[in-house]
């Protein structure tokens, strides 16, 4: 049996593991995760946070993950004005955050299960 510390070590050299910070805006209402791939110079997001201003929601677009057991993280940190942080994932679950505090952890399974949530926390 491997060792699964070189595994997850081979697995993060592999990756660039990254956290984003959004703050909607007019022109800040949507972003699109970046999953990784040689496409995306292996670069992933791992972690997003959220923050919501002057009633602007936001959409994020969670693409198909690339390896089995990769893991998104999404909080929702600021909410001005009952603004809404939707999730939409190209195969699995869709999820809405409503207010500041609430976040969902997403693992990706394969192309048939897609993405699922390990925890979430919506109001």
């Amino acid at each position: 049996m491997a060792n699964p510390s070189n595994w997850h070590e081979s697995r993060r050299k592999a990756f660039v593991f990254r956290t984003v910070d959004l703050t909607t805006s007019a022109s800040l209402t949507t972003y699109t995760v970046v999953v990784g791939g040689s496409g995306n110079s292996f670069k992933s997001d791992r972690v997003i946070n959220v923050t919501t201003t002057d009633g602007n929601s936001m959409t994020i677009t969670v693409p198909d993950g690339i390896y089995e057991g990769q893991r998104l993280l999404i909080n929702f940190v600021t909410e001005e004005s009952a603004e809404t942080v939707t999730v939409t994932t190209t195969t699995g679950g869709d999820y809405s955050m409503t207010a500041a505090g609430d976040y969902c952890s997403l693992e990706w399974v394969n192309s048939t299960v897609g993405w699922i949530y390990l925890s979430e926390q919506t109001t």
